[in-house]
């Protein structure tokens, strides 16, 4: 929820990183927040799934930036993406229909998918693609 609340609002990377920080008992002035925010979603990233509260998302429960992409909230993702102090592993996958399922492939899954892709800006979702990739971001097939 607090990740609804802040994605949102004017300064979303800042306020989302404050409820990380928060979670890891530091606070935004911390000089390693970035890399602990990085560490946290990492580690976290399996259990950090997100279920239909209010907020729907392409399938009923999804991972935490999944849900971000699908709730068209993806201006802390895009931070995560270009700014090079984080060092969020855009490769961690799901198994979904039996195949691996990275953010990428998500991303992807919109915008080929002209049901989904009419209910986004699709040259922003192009463009988060290619900072997930410069960042090393593989589809599941790659891995």
């Amino acid at each position: 929820m607090h990740g609804y609340r802040s994605w949102g609002n004017t300064s979303p990377t800042k306020e989302f990183d404050g409820v990380i920080l928060r979670e890891v008992g530091t606070d935004i002035n911390d000089p390693d927040r970035k890399k602990k925010v990085s560490d946290y979603l990492n580690k976290h990233s399996h259990i950090l799934i997100c279920g239909d509260h209010g907020t729907e998302g392409i399938r009923e429960r999804e991972q935490l930036l999944k849900r971000s992409i699908s709730s068209g909230l993806y201006g802390y993702l895009e931070q995560l993406a270009i700014d090079e102090e984080y060092s969020v592993d855009f490769n961690v996958y799901e198994i979904i229909n039996g195949k691996k399922e990275t953010l990428l492939d998500y991303i992807y899954l919109i915008i080929n998918n002209p049901q989904y892709a009419r209910d986004y800006e699709i040259i922003e979702l192009r463009a988060l693609a290619r900072s997930i990739e410069k960042r090393g971001g593989k589809r599941g097939k790659d891995l």
